[in-house]
């Protein structure tokens, strides 16, 4: 089993400065967008405008996915591919016909996934599994305590790996840090999503290191 990819999700950086936050990454290869509608899930994050510069910005040097927590994400298609973003993923709840949406990510030449909360049980995605790119489990939800971890999420982790095969990736997302990262690698995650655990540390690059050292 290879190592697990570290990827930092901009979400969790400083709003006022995100040139500056994504500066002390270091060049990371790879970021994440969590994209939140205050609808579908509590919380707001950012829409296209701020996508588009942060595209603009990165340019080349790093690849871009979004992770569409939002009610319509269909809505949000063309304009992410349009400004280079590699990979989609969404909430199959969020829509009556995922396998619409699944298609028509990957008719822009886009990887497409699946983002699970809690509820979504692995065998509801079954269907989909042929059409999918990847999945992203989250580890954590809001819970009006601070996004904790949830440790049975592990097993989820490792129902999605059974089911998806060697040649489909699952990630993780939520709550992910020193404690917990060991886990996630171990329960066969092959990227994981970290936010506050990297961009609340005085030097977010030497913290990717430091828990890329821990898997």
């Amino acid at each position: 089993m290879r190592k697990p990819a570290i990827i930092p999700s901009i979400a969790s950086a400083d709003p006022l400065n995100l040139a500056g936050e994504i500066d002390r990454l270091g060049g990371v290869k790879k970021l994440h967008l969590d994209i939140e509608d205050g609808n579908f899930v509590p919380n707001i994050t950012f829409g296209m405008k701020t996508v588009r510069r942060v595209a603009g910005y990165v340019g080349e040097s790093a690849e871009l996915d979004a992770h569409l927590i939002v009610t319509s994400p269909e809505c949000w298609i063309d304009e992410l591919a349009d400004c280079g973003i590699k990979k989609i993923a969404f909430h199959p709840e969020a829509v009556r016909y995922p396998l619409e949406i699944l298609h028509r990510i990957r008719r822009r030449g886009l990887e497409a996934g699946f983002g699970l909360d809690f509820i979504s049980s692995i065998e509801r995605i079954r269907p989909f599994v042929p059409d999918l790119d990847y999945v992203i489990v989250m580890t954590a939800e809001p819970d009006g305590r601070g996004m904790r971890f949830n440790p049975r999420m592990l097993e989820k982790i490792r129902e999605a790996v059974k089911l998806l095969g060697p040649e489909k990736e699952v990630w993780a997302d939520g709550g992910i840090g020193e404690d917990t990262i060991s886990a996630v690698a171990a329960a066969g995650a092959s990227n994981i999503i970290l936010g506050r655990a990297v961009f609340s540390a005085p030097d977010p690059r030497q913290k990717i290191e430091e828990l890329a050292a821990l898997l």
